[in-house]
């Protein structure tokens, strides 16, 4: 006989004779029981609801967000591929963001950078000025010691 341990799911055995197979009930069935059990139990029958208000504890966008009722609302009403369907939104989502944070902290990055070297080449022009600076006030001083001189003439 072959090990216990190891089992291969139903649908990959193929009919031997002898074996009885089970017909799979169709997804309507399926839905609509589930459905009812979902009714019995209280569990709700659809997704969270969310009416896009900024206060919404089920709007992700509301300042008011609340995960973990979200999650448990939505882990309770949502079917599998529901849920499937929603985490890859969610992934799509948060990598989208990811990038954007990405962008945002390299161009600001970019314009620090462009910023201090601005700063470098504006503190290496003050410098330079310095000397023209010194030779004006100078020739000012000249100018007016002329100015002076002429002022009181002979």
């Amino acid at each position: 006989p072959p090990p216990t341990s190891t089992r291969t799911p139903d649908a990959l055995v193929p009919n031997l004779p002898g074996r009885r197979t089970v017909p799979s009930t169709p997804p309507s069935q399926r839905t609509r029981a589930r459905d009812l059990l979902r009714q019995h139990y209280g569990l709700g029958l659809g997704p969270p609801p969310s009416s896009g208000n900024a206060a919404d504890p089920m709007n992700m966008d509301s300042t008011a967000f609340d995960a973990k009722s979200y999650y448990e609302q939505l882990i309770t009403t949502a079917s599998l591929p529901t849920l499937i369907k929603r985490e890859n939104e969610l992934i799509t989502e948060i990598r989208q963001l990811d990038s954007e944070r990405q962008s945002l902290v390299y161009n600001h990055h970019h314009e620090l950078i462009a910023a201090s070297d601005t700063i470098a080449a504006m503190k290496t022009r003050a410098e330079s000025l310095d000397s023209d600076l010194d030779l004006l006030r100078a020739a000012f001083s000249e100018i007016s010691r002329l100015a002076t001189e002429v002022s009181t003439g002979p």
